[in-house]
């Protein structure tokens, strides 16, 4: 069983007006429901999550726990996507990568690389290098809650996730697709 979905690299903003006209009359709704901390701490860490080996299991129960409070964290999340210190987080630590890759690829040591390859990475600037890491990090954590909805979401999270899975030019509409299967699943299976 795979929690997390892939998504390939497209313009998010192709999807942005769609979603932000179905998710305004959500979003009210969500702000103004208290969420616990730990049921936050919980949905931050989903949100966080890489699909590693048994992370996305360990957390299941808990999001089944507290999916009355996710399900309007997660729409939240689907339509902001990552809060400003968790860029700024991303910023620093994208920096840092982008200078260690500089100077491995600038040492004359043996890579597995190509000159042709080896040029091309060299040839990344470090603003497009930033650029790609935050487009990939906001994708991956907009996927993430796509996820979270599938499992903790009810009728309001059900009708954003049709209408994502039907917008053949989001790079959500695969994970939307897998959130709603699961959906029907759990349905089905109540217990599973």
């Amino acid at each position: 069983m795979r929690d997390c979905v892939r998504v390939g690299r497209r313009e998010i903003m192709a999807a942005a007006v769609p979603l932000v006209l179905i998710m305004v009359g959500f979003t009210d709704s969500g702000r103004a429901q208290q969420i616990s901390d730990q049921a936050r701490a919980v949905g931050v860490q989903w949100l966080l999550s890489n699909c590693e080996v048994g992370e996305g299991n360990r957390l299941l129960s808990q999001l089944s726990r507290f999916s009355a409070e996710l399900e309007p964290f997660f729409l939240t999340a689907l339509q902001q996507g990552p809060d400003e210190k968790q860029l700024s987080d991303l910023q620093r630590g994208s920096e840092a990568r982008y200078s260690q890759r500089q100077e491995v690829l600038q040492r004359n040591q043996r890579l597995p690389l190509s000159d042709e390859d080896r040029k091309r990475a060299q040839a990344v600037t470090r603003e497009q290098y930033l650029a790609q890491e935050k487009e990939d990090f906001v994708l991956r954590y907009k996927s993430q809650a796509v996820a979270g909805l599938g499992i903790v979401g009810g009728t309001k999270a059900k009708a954003v996730l049709e209408l994502l899975s039907k917008d053949e030019k989001s790079p959500l509409r695969g994970s939307a697709q897998a959130a709603l299967k699961r959906m029907a699943s759990a349905k089905k299976n109540p217990g599973s």
